[in-house]
C-alpha cells in the first residue's frame, strides 16, 4: 500500500490567491494525499467550513495556524487579508506580513518536514528556505502563464517602450500583441522579483487549463526549463472531483429572481472584484455609458467607506435620477456589496460580463461561457485583457488610459461613458460581431469543461503532478 505524501500549502493573504490555492489543496487531498494548509486565524475563517466538510468526507486535510504579525505592523485586529484593505498603506503592511511570517513557517517545516512544500509565488523567500531545508518545492502562481510570457517579453525588449505614447508592440511572442499603455517601472520591478522566486522549483502550478494558455506554455517551458502544471479551472475541478460545488447558496438571491424575468443573453453583468476601487468620476462615466447603451444590466458596486467619509457621500457619484430611472424601466439593478457571482454568470439571461480582468473572474466567465467587455483595473489585468481579446477573441476591449499597480487609487485619466457604451453595444447588440464573440466564448467554455473531465488535460495534469511528486520519494510507495 502506498504511503500518502505529506504536502504543506502556504496561500497568500488575498482572495484571488487564496481561493484557487485552497481548491488545489482540496483536489490533491481528494486523491488520498495528506495536506496541511499553513494560514492565519483571520484567513482560516474564510474557508474553514469547506475544509471541515472535506474532513467529514474522509479527506486528510487540516489547517495549521500561524500568528499574523498585525501588532508588529500596526494593523488593527482582524485585518489579515487584502479584502479588508482600503488603501496602499494597509495593503503594503499585509504584503510585508507575508515576509514577516517566514520564521514561523521555517519553524513548522523544521519541526515536521513535509515531503513537498507548495507556497504562493508571493513568498519569494521560500526559494532559499526550501533549498536550505532540502525540501522539494513547487510554486503556485495565481496568474496565467500567458501573463508570465508577457512579463518576460517586456523585460527582454525595453526598446519596444521608447515612445511616450502607445500602442506598444510586444516582440517575440507567439501572437502579435499590443499594449495601449506603458507598464509602470514599479510593476516591472515587482513582477521580475516574483518570477525569480520560481527558480529552483520543481515547476509552477496555475489555475488554468492547457487549451487557454495555448502556445504560451511551450514558450514558457522552453524559456525557463520549468514544467507548467495546468490544474484548472480549479472551481470546475472541485465540482467534478470533490463532488461539491465550490460555492453553495442556500438562499435564492434577489438578483437571480430578477434575472429570471429577462430574455436569454440580454443582461450585462458588471463587477470589478473585491479590490478595485474606481474613482467617483469613473463610476459616473460608467453609469452614463451603461444607461446610454440601452441594455439591461446588474452592476455590483464595490464601495468601501474611507476614513472620515460620511455615509451619505456614498452615492454622490451617481448621475441624478439614475437609480430611479433604471428601477422604473426595470432595466438595471445595483448591488452594493457581495453578489453570488458564479450563479449570476451561469444564469441564461446573462450575455456579457464587464470585468476588471482579475484572473479568477476571467476563469469564472470562461467556465460559464460568458463573453467579456474588458476594462483592466491594475497589475497583470492589462495582460489578461489581451489574452481575452487579441489571442482568443471572446471579448471586447474598453482598455485603459494609464497603468496602475494599485487597486486602491482611482486612475487620474477617466475613460469616457461613450467609450464604455460603444464596447457594450459591440457585444450586446444583436449583430454579427457580438454573435461571433459569443460563439468563441462558448467554444472556450467547452474546452474548459472537457479539460476537467476524466481524460481531459487538467484531470490528467493533476494525476501527472501527483505521480511526479511520488517519484521524488520512491521509498514512500
Amino acid at each position: 500500500m502506498e504511503t500518502p505524501l505529506k504536502i504543506y500549502f502556504l496561500p497568500f493573504f488575498a482572495q484571488g490567491h487564496q481561493i484557487p490555492m485552497v481548491q488545489l489543496a482540496r483536489l490533491i487531498a481528494s486523491r488520498g494525499q495528506h495536506i496541511t494548509i499553513l494560514t492565519t486565524s483571520g484567513n482560516a475563517q474564510l474557508f474553514q467550513k469547506t475544509i471541515d466538510d472535506d474532513i467529514a468526507s474522509g479527506h486528510h486535510i487540516r489547517l495549521h495556524l500561524l500568528k499574523f504579525p498585525g501588532t508588529q505592523l500596526g494593523l488593527p485586529e482582524g485585518v489579515e487579508n487584502l479584502v479588508s484593505a482600503t488603501n496602499n498603506i494597509t495593503a503594503g503592511k499585509i504584503h510585508m506580513a507575508a515576509h514577516f511570517i517566514q520564521p514561523q513557517v521555517e519553524s513548522v517545516l523544521k519541526e515536521s518536514p513535509p515531503d513537498v512544500f507548495i507556497p504562493d509565488i508571493i513568498f519569494t523567500w521560500s526559494k532559499d528556505m526550501s533549498k536550505r531545508l532540502q525540501i522539494p518545492r513547487l510554486v503556485f502562481n495565481p496568474i496565467s502563464i500567458f501573463d508570465v510570457c508577457m512579463i518576460q517579453a517586456i523585460k527582454a525588449h525595453p526598446e519596444a517602450f521608447l515612445s511616450d505614447s502607445g500602442p506598444y508592440q510586444i516582440p517575440g511572442l507567439p501572437h502579435p500583441l499590443t499594449l495601449p499603455v506603458k507598464p509602470s517601472p514599479g510593476f516591472a520591478v515587482l513582477t521580475e522579483s516574483l518570477l525569480e522566486g520560481e527558480d529552483d522549483s520543481h515547476g509552477v502550478i496555475v489555475n488554468s487549463f492547457a487549451e487557454l494558455d495555448a502556445e504560451y506554455t511551450q514558450y514558457y517551458e522552453k524559456l525557463t526549463g520549468r514544467k507548467v502544471w495546468h490544474v484548472g479551472p480549479s472551481s470546475l475541478m472541485v465540482e467534478q472531483i470533490v463532488k461539491k460545488p465550490a460555492i453553495v447558496s442556500e438562499i435564492r438571491n434577489e438578483c437571480l429572481t430578477w434575472l429570471d424575468s429577462k430574455e436569454r443573453d440580454s443582461v450585462l453583468y458588471i463587477c470589478f472584484g473585491s479590490l478595485v476601487l474606481l474613482s467617483d468620476k469613473q463610476l459616473y462615466e460608467l453609469a452614463n455609458g451603461l444607461d446610454a447603451s440601452g441594455h439591461s444590466f446588474i452592476w455590483v458596486v464595490h464601495w468601501k467607506k474611507k476614513e472620515g467619509q460620511e455615509e451619505e457621500e456614498e452615492e454622490k457619484w451617481l448621475p441624478e435620477g439614475f437609480e430611479e430611472k433604471i428601477e422604473r424601466e426595470k432595466r438595471g439593478m445595483l448591488i452594493k456589496g457581495w453578489a453570488p457571482q458564479p450563479l449570476i454568470l451561469n444564469h441564461p439571461a446573462v450575455g456579457g460580463f464587464l470585468t476588471h480582468c482579475g484572473w479568477n473572474a476571467v476563469v469564472e466567465a470562461i467556465s460559464a461561457g460568458v463573453p467579456m467587455v474588458t476594462m483592466p483595473g491594475f497589475s497583470d489585468q492589462y495582460f489578461n485583457e489581451k489574452l481575452i481579446t487579441e489571442v482568443h477573441g471572446f471579448g471586447v476591449e474598453v482598455g485603459a488610459a494609464e497603468w496602475s499597480i494599485s487597486p486602491y487609487e482611482g486612475k487620474k485619466t477617466v475613460l469616457s461613458g461613450e467609450r464604455i457604451e460603444k464596447a457594450v453595444k459591440r457585444l450586446m447588440d444583436k449583430g454579427n460581431e457580438g454573435e461571433k464573440i459569443r460563439k468563441k466564448a462558448k467554444e472556450m467554455q467547452d474546452k474548459a469543461w472537457r479539460a476537467v473531465q476524466e481524460g481531459g488535460s487538467s484531470h490528467n495534469n493533476l494525476t501527472a503532478l501527483i505521480d511526479h511528486l511520488k517519484a521524488l520519494f520512491p521509498l514512500s510507495t
